[in-house]
């Protein structure tokens, strides 16, 4: 409480935790996985307790809301979230929504950026998914009309359950669609595109699964087949394997797998090992002690002089610690960076596409300082920040580890003001940083840009594809591989202003195989299993290795390979992408290029930075039909 003199009247301390009279609630650990419910309930808690752990970092939370203004109106808004529920048979409910367009836009650009949305629309479908309807845009196609359901096959194929046959009448109003876009995994026609019943589409870097029915009325909301049939719209995994694989792995992050990777990294900068400070702390204690007693008693035979030889001992043993800790940490900064750029090219003319970066920096600072942080973004050499819209913060580790966001107890704190953000959250100000200590930043911009790589693709045989890419930029693309279901082609180098025919002469490999093969990594491994893959335990702290397992951790197994979760940053795996036949992914590793932090108008950088820069392109795949008319 402040007068109008700006003087502290009133002052309160609140705690995180549970136990004291005056504290605020801890929040979830950031490694639970978020679920939005919004327009009626889906039966989640039963599905929840047959998935029930005894891990608190790997619990499923649902979060539920009863009226549509509580949406948030910033895309970041639902960031916590993995999955957003709408369930629209209570249209009434989304009414408001044609007032406030912007949390719809909000919803919108979220699912652009990695987001998943399932919308289940099934009678309300002529005011909700129609022309100029509420939720148009999340349509997979146009809706040509209503259609009558009274065969329960469709929903028992799907779910794989057989108890839709215990429904003694079934007869629901499901939407008719046509120009339908993505997979159609379910439907009711006689045509597999006339009345589809589940759809998962691609939206940017994320998904919207369309459901034509819906689960939480009449007579589905008593059916027990909807806990299977909602399980494989979200792509759970069943309770026995999910109980199976909390067994088998811990709870660690790989987020904090890769902070900590980071840490290793730094050039010129040494861990001090604890033996040589227990040692400093030995030999402290002995020289204040029996050290000085024998000294002014048995050698100076002058006790008095204790005054004197006190102090310029403990004088002694600070400057040499102080002088073994600047000999092995230095006094300058260094940043070790990692940054990952993705490029929506399924535009047919490739002119332009949505891109999105998502950047963590360890940095390292050598004395006690205030940063003032906002990021310099770039795209292939060219600096592109005016268009760019990012948004920036200090990255906080999950789970319950020393210095982790659940850790219990209290932090010793030097400063006495705290860090403050922009309006629009593109910059910090006064970030405090320790003397010798480091800081984790985090950012993610995204902007449209000319993706200056030309990809031209066309299928060759059921599983292969051929073509053409294009390196139309000014820089040179390294590490080049083309990802397509299951297969992938390692290309190598490609330099600015060439191009590359991908066909026969390429022999194709598993994702899987490439990706953890023995030159996939900074470091050249030795060490393989029979499949040819290298084990991960042998090669954790590469971090190039560690990256391309965060980019693609479902397609290479990765719960299984590295016995760690990835639930922190999901949004980084695009394994997804790559069960679409229509769509490929180009990554690459480009040295020359990076996004840089500035502090008070000078660049956050030294000399001996490491970066690790990756570009995915996500490109078409050109029908076979339409190459063949």
């Amino acid at each position: 409480l402040l007068s109008e003199g700006g003087t502290v009247q009133a002052a309160r301390s609140f705690y995180r935790g549970s136990r004291l009279l005056h504290d605020t609630p801890g929040g979830y650990p950031a490694t639970n996985r978020m679920v939005l419910e919004f327009g009626g309930e889906l039966g989640l808690d039963k599905l929840l307790q047959l998935d029930e752990t005894t891990d608190e970092q790997l619990a499923t939370r649902i979060a539920r809301i009863d009226d549509a203004l509580e949406l948030p109106t910033e895309w970041y808004g639902y960031e916590s979230l993995e999955t957003v529920l709408l369930c629209t048979s209570k249209v009434d409910l989304y009414r408001p929504l044609l007032d406030s367009p912007d949390r719809v836009e909000a919803l919108d650009r979220w699912i652009q950026r990695g987001g998943q949305l399932v919308l289940f629309c099934g009678s309300s479908a002529e005011e909700i998914i129609a022309d100029g309807g509420i939720l148009r845009r999340f349509a997979p196609g146009q809706l040509q009309g209503m259609e009558r359901l009274t065969q329960p096959e469709p929903l028992a194929v799907f779910s794989g359950s057989e108890q839709v046959g215990k429904i003694r009448r079934l007869d629901l109003s499901v939407p008719s669609l046509v120009n339908v876009s993505g997979q159609i995994l379910a439907s009711a026609g006689r045509s597999t595109t006339n009345v589809p019943l589940v759809v998962r589409t691609q939206r940017g870097f994320g998904e919207i699964v369309f459901v034509g029915l819906d689960l939480d009325q009449p007579p589905l909301n008593d059916w027990e087949g909807s806990i299977s049939f909602v399980r494989r719209v979200l792509r759970w995994q069943s309770s026995d394997t999910s109980r199976q694989a909390d067994q088998r792995r811990d709870a660690t992050d790989l987020t904090n797998h890769l902070r900590n990777s980071l840490d290793k990294q730094f050039v010129g900068v040494q861990v001090v090992p604890f033996g040589l400070v227990a040692f400093l702390a030995g030999a402290y204690i002995l020289l204040i002690g029996p050290g000085d007693y024998f000294l002014v008693r048995r050698v100076l035979n002058r006790p008095a002089l204790t005054w004197l030889t006190f102090p310029l001992m403990v004088i002694g043993i600070s400057v040499l610690a102080y002088a073994i800790g600047n000999r092995m940490k230095g006094d300058q900064l260094r940043v070790n960076q990692v940054e990952i750029i993705d490029v929506d090219c399924t535009d047919e003319t490739q002119s332009s596409g949505f891109a999105r970066g998502t950047v963590y920096s360890h940095v390292f600072v050598p004395e006690v300082s205030s940063l003032d942080l906002n990021l310099q973004t770039n795209y292939l050499g060219r600096d592109i920040g005016e268009s760019a819209e990012s948004l920036v913060s200090w990255f906080g580790l999950p789970g319950f580890s020393l210095g982790a966001m659940q850790a219990s107890g209290s932090q010793t704190v030097v400063f006495e003001d705290g860090y403050a953000f922009e309006d629009d959250l593109s910059s910090m100000q006064m970030l405090p940083v320790q003397v010798w200590s480091t800081k984790t930043l985090a950012a993610r911009w995204s902007a449209t840009v000319d993706p200056q790589v030309r990809i031209e693709l066309r299928p060759d045989g059921e599983e292969l594809i051929q073509g053409t890419i294009s390196n139309e930029s000014d820089v040179s693309l390294d590490d080049c591989a083309l990802l397509f279901g299951r297969w992938a082609y390692r290309i190598g180098s490609l330099p600015a202003g060439k191009s590359i025919e991908i066909n026969d002469s390429m022999q194709p490999r598993t994702v899987r195989t490439l990706l953890t093969s023995t030159t996939a990594g900074d470091e050249r491994a030795t060490r393989t299993s029979e499949d040819g893959t290298v084990p991960f335990l042998g090669v954790q702290w590469d971090v190039a290795r560690l990256l391309k397992v965060m980019m693609f951790y479902k397609a290479l197994n990765g719960e299984k390979y590295t016995n760690m979760l990835q639930r922190y940053q999901p949004f980084l795996d695009l394994s997804e992408i790559l069960q679409h036949d229509d769509q490929a992914i180009l990554i690459t590793r480009c040295e020359s290029t990076a996004s840089r932090w500035q502090t008070q108008g000078n660049l956050l950088a030294s000399d001996q930075d490491r970066h690790w820069t990756y570009y995915r392109f996500v490109t078409k795949v050109a029908d076979a039909h339409q190459e063949n008319d």
